[in-house]
């Protein structure tokens, strides 16, 4: 390798730009004319003034989006009021589960009891080939599907510190979306005609009530995941003064607001998702997902069983009443015929079935006229639905599920 002689050059370009860094940050010298200025009684104004031109008032522009600004949550708020109002919303439980929802709603309960319709639809034995696509709607929504999204974090209770790895599935509000929509439509297609043509199905709707329970006021917000309603009232036929049924608890010392957060801002008006000029407006059945992902108690502890069946009762509750202002006006209280809406709750595995009969909604006190809820809580579809070997498998399916949501539908 030959070697070279050092050229001791340097860059023309490197050294302009070096050089004009240095003399541009020189500090101007001192020269003391400001001084002797000032001394005359000269004025002296910097020159900078007058290059950098002085900023002009303008208006804020009103842009135009999608939405408009939300307004500041103030005492100027539109919707601000000093009265506090205890709100249930659709992902919040409530503390003693179905104990405080009686209290709160002045209901009793006929326990593992439905109405004799449906029981008697219920019982009806279904074609065999229905089954089967039963069992394929669950394997649709358990393993068949495509998402594959970061599922919640595995705890141990033993080994609380351990992070085990992530795993991608399917999320238990598209499983539950999934299932839900495959029977319905299982249900409408095995329908006769005429039912079918005087129903409607609509999808994630809201229903909101307010009302005065002892000086206080409450106000349920519920989201029905499916809401099917009819052209005609719901009606069943409950005979027997037999029913044990369960009466309205003391919950002390527990007050009955107990994880109710109060709000200062809010609407007293009830809302029910149809108007009342729409024909096919009556409620018929509404569909409650539990999500887990979704629904926790506002102290961020686990949601226990029997918090799952009280959202039940708080939803039918909800829908019922929200459509009872709307027939009879707001300050109703004693309702010249019952309301009835049926009621399915689900987390894609276990199922809760009910039907609310509401007669008042004066819901003061434990005495006079009360509400009644009539269920069969927790029958399972199946045991688990997975893959096994490398193969979809489905064990311990439960044909009477399907049995009682065909029942509901036709009733």
């Amino acid at each position: 390798m030959r070697i070279t002689q050092v050229l001791n050059r340097q860059h023309i370009g490197f050294m302009f730009k070096k050089h004009w860094k240095v003399q541009g940050n020189r500090v101007p010298i001192e020269s003391g004319v400001e001084q002797k200025l000032k001394a005359r009684g000269i004025p002296v104004v910097d020159a900078l003034e007058y290059v950098k031109p002085k900023p002009e008032y303008t208006e804020p522009i009103e842009i135009v989006g999608q939405y408009e600004t939300p307004l500041p949550l103030d005492v100027n708020h539109p919707d601000y009021k000093e009265r506090p109002c205890y709100t249930l919303k659709s992902n919040n439980v409530l503390l003693e589960g179905v104990s405080q929802a009686q209290v709160l709603t002045k209901t009793i309960i006929a326990e593992d009891i439905l109405p004799s319709k449906i029981e008697e639809l219920a019982t009806v034995p279904a074609p065999k080939a229905l089954h089967e696509c039963v069992k394929k709607a669950i394997l649709s929504a358990n393993v068949f599907d495509c998402e594959q999204e970061k599922l919640p974090k595995i705890k141990d209770p033993e080994r609380p510190a351990y992070n085990f790895p992530r795993i991608l599935g399917i999320t238990d509000r598209r499983r539950n979306l999934i299932l839900t929509n495959k029977l319905l439509q299982l249900v409408e297609r095995s329908s006769d005609s005429e039912v079918t043509q005087t129903k409607y199905v609509s999808n994630d709707v809201e229903s909101h009530t307010t009302f005065d329970k002892e000086d206080e006021l409450i106000q349920f917000q519920d989201l029905s995941h499916i809401l099917v309603t009819s052209n005609k009232p719901l009606k069943h036929d409950v005979a027997g003064s037999d029913i044990p049924y369960v009466e309205i608890p003391d919950l002390y010392p527990v007050k009955h607001t107990a994880t109710l957060p109060p709000e200062h801002f809010y609407t007293e008006k009830s809302i029910y998702p149809f108007k009342p000029t729409v024909s096919v407006k009556h409620p018929h059945t509404t569909w409650l997902h539990f999500n887990q992902t979704e629904v926790n108690n506002i102290y961020e502890t686990l949601v226990t069983p029997n918090q799952v069946l009280g959202r039940s009762l708080t939803h039918a509750f909800t829908v019922a009443t929200a459509y009872a202002k709307q027939l009879h006006g707001e300050n109703v209280k004693d309702l010249p015929e019952p309301v009835y809406v049926n009621c399915i709750q689900t987390d894609g595995q276990l199922y809760h079935f009910g039907v609310f009969e509401l007669n008042t909604l004066n819901v003061d006190g434990k005495e006079g006229t009360k509400n009644v809820w009539y269920c069969r809580n927790n029958m399972k579809l199946y045991d688990s639905s997975r893959y096994f070997s490398g193969m979809p498998v489905l064990e311990n399916y439960n044909p009477k599920v399907y049995g009682y949501i065909n029942a509901f539908y036709n009733c």
